[in-house]
């Protein structure tokens, strides 16, 4: 994929760990994995030695729980210190710690009420401030200097009067260790990539005397998340790579705006089911985070984005079939230019007139293949429309040509990739014909795992039925199995199942008269009615059950009407 400037940028030269900084390239190796172990997790959780040996200076050896979680504590940090150039140390030891601590948080205090998770804080950090203040080595005294100016309001106190109290008498420490966590936020810039897949939120950190960025990376091609975290240069030469590099737009922004727009991507994150996000992100995320929450400004909530109506889709899709971009295309072209901007507008941040080589293969390779079951021949038309739309979007939004030319380029590279998931034979009543799969789910087979107590559906009996109607029921009669148990409960899913196949087996003719799409619906808006699910005093109504099946009122009621009298079902 293509991707931001300066993450290409830091790929080339900041890849597998490594960081820039003052003009040398020094190798910065994480925790995860080191020496065989897993994690911090994983280390916090394991059995101390029988026989632990005490710290230098120390002559009782101390057994409550908090010694075996501040050695892995301390071992992690002095690992990940002895992996970074020393110009780095300051901003390594923040991170470690910072990190730490939230596993911690994660692990030792997840559930309860809060005024329980309070005290458990409370205590395991007051406890870990009376260990390291009663120890003289130097290590320790990193390790409670960073907790001391890193850890929340729950162990900020104790954390700092132990480390006074250290500092007054401890010698032989570096110092460097000074100026952990001491950065000031000087400014903040944003970078965006001209073909919308994604931005870079610099933050600028000054302490007189190793300036520093932290660079946070925005992948708008994965609804926004924030993909990666890294420390990069003093943001002079970051703005001389984007330069340098071309193909974005800089403009500077007050922190307070940065934070928020960072802080929303976090969210974005969160929210994600399995984030692909680096091994950078999950060593420095901690330490963004502590940092934000620092700062003397509430973070500016960026604007809400504008969602296009289905109405404005549509109007979108007439103004490019009436432009010259459009002549002499398919018959599907209609169709094609909708998928196109319902995927843009609903999967990704940017809206339908990006043009970009990654969007492209997001379209052609992922979305499109397992969203649409389709022959040659309407596969086959995806290529032409797509280029027509690339390059009316490249004429509205006034796009360079050679980035016309390279999203042009993708769509010759992913062909291959729908030719792949076409079927050999049409599906439908005619050739070009598709059926289009659930919108809420990426795969049916993954929806039906994660329906809880839905389990797998039953596979339709395809026997005396020929390969068109063969293809079309073992694709309607499971998604209608799954839309009624979404929708209306795991009870109605078996009846939907049964209507489907009795629709294919009974009535084929009918499948003409909506779109293949639209019987799953009609199906579950049928069973709704039919149970009295909907209507006064109950849960559902017309609008909100049109609304949950993507479909508006009229055509639900206008094909549920055409099956109950087709099939003479009970109404």
């Amino acid at each position: 994929m293509v991707r931001h400037a300066l993450v290409i940028h830091r790929t080339r030269a900041l890849s597998c760990g490594e960081v820039l900084f003052g003009g040398n390239l020094a190798r910065v190796t994480k925790s995860r994995g080191r020496d065989g172990r897993g994690s911090h997790l994983r280390l916090v959780d394991s059995t101390p030695s029988s026989n632990p040996q005490p710290p230098a200076g120390v002559t009782d050896v101390d057994t409550t729980p908090s010694v075996a979680v501040l050695e892995t504590l301390q071992e992690t940090l002095m690992l990940d210190l002895a992996a970074a150039p020393a110009e780095l140390h300051p901003v390594i030891a923040e991170a470690s710690v910072a990190r730490s601590a939230a596993l911690l948080a994660d692990q030792l205090w997840p559930a309860g009420e809060p005024d329980e998770i309070g005290e458990v804080e409370r205590f395991f950090w007051a406890d870990a401030a009376r260990v390291l203040g009663e120890r003289r080595d130097p290590d320790s005294f990193v390790l409670l200097t960073s907790l001391a100016r890193t850890v929340g309001p729950a162990g900020r106190l104790p954390l700092q009067r132990a480390h006074l109290s250290r500092a007054r008498s401890q010698y032989g420490v570096p110092e460097w260790i000074s100026r952990i966590a001491g950065f000031r936020l000087t400014s903040a810039i944003v970078s965006e990539d001209v073909t919308g897949d994604g931005l870079s939120v610099v933050l600028d950190y000054d302490d007189d005397q190793h300036p520093h960025t932290v660079v946070v990376f925005v992948d708008n091609n994965l609804g926004a998340i924030a993909k990666d975290v890294f420390v990069g240069p003093p943001v002079d030469r970051v703005i001389e790579a984007y330069q340098r590099g071309g193909r974005v737009t800089v403009r500077s922004v007050r922190p307070a705006t940065a934070a928020g727009i960072i802080l929303q991507a976090l969210g974005e994150t969160r929210d994600h089911d399995d984030p692909p996000v680096t091994e950078d992100f999950e060593f420095f995320s901690a330490l963004l985070v502590n940092r934000l929450t620092q700062l003397p400004e509430r973070p500016i909530r960026p604007p809400i984005r504008a969602m296009l109506s289905p109405r404005q889709r549509e109007e979108l899709v007439d103004d490019f079939l009436h432009s010259r971009y459009a002549v002499g295309l398919p018959d599907d072209a209609a169709d094609i230019a909708r998928l196109w901007i319902d995927h843009a507008v609903d999967q990704t941040v940017g809206g339908p007139f990006r043009v970009s080589a990654v969007l492209v293969e997001l379209f052609m390779a992922s979305w499109l293949p397992r969203k649409v079951l389709a022959d040659s021949t309407y596969f086959g038309a995806v290529p032409l429309v797509l280029r027509a739309w690339l390059e009316f979007a490249g004429e509205r939004t006034q796009l360079d040509l050679d980035v016309v030319a390279e999203a042009l380029d993708a769509v010759d590279v992913w062909t291959p990739a729908l030719e792949a998931a076409a079927l050999a034979d049409p599906i439908g009543s005619r050739s070009g014909e598709r059926v289009f799969l659930d919108e809420t789910s990426t795969d049916l087979d993954e929806a039906y795992r994660i329906l809880a107590g839905l389990g797998s559906p039953p596979r339709p009996d395809l026997t005396g039925l020929d390969k068109n109607h063969a293809a079309t029921l073992s694709v309607l009669a499971p998604h209608a199995w799954l839309l009624a148990g979404e929708t209306l409960g795991t009870n109605y899913a078996g009846e939907a199942f049964d209507i489907a196949e009795r629709l294919i087996r009974e009535a084929p003719d009918l499948l003409t008269k909506a779109r293949l799409s639209t019987w799953p619906r009609a199906i579950v808006w049928l069973l709704a009615h039919r149970h009295r699910l909907v209507g006064p005093g109950e849960c559902l109504t017309p609008t909100t059950l049109a609304a949950e099946l993507a479909c508006s009122a009229p055509t639900l009621r206008k094909t549920a009407r055409l099956l109950t009298e087709t099939l003479v079902l009970p109404r």
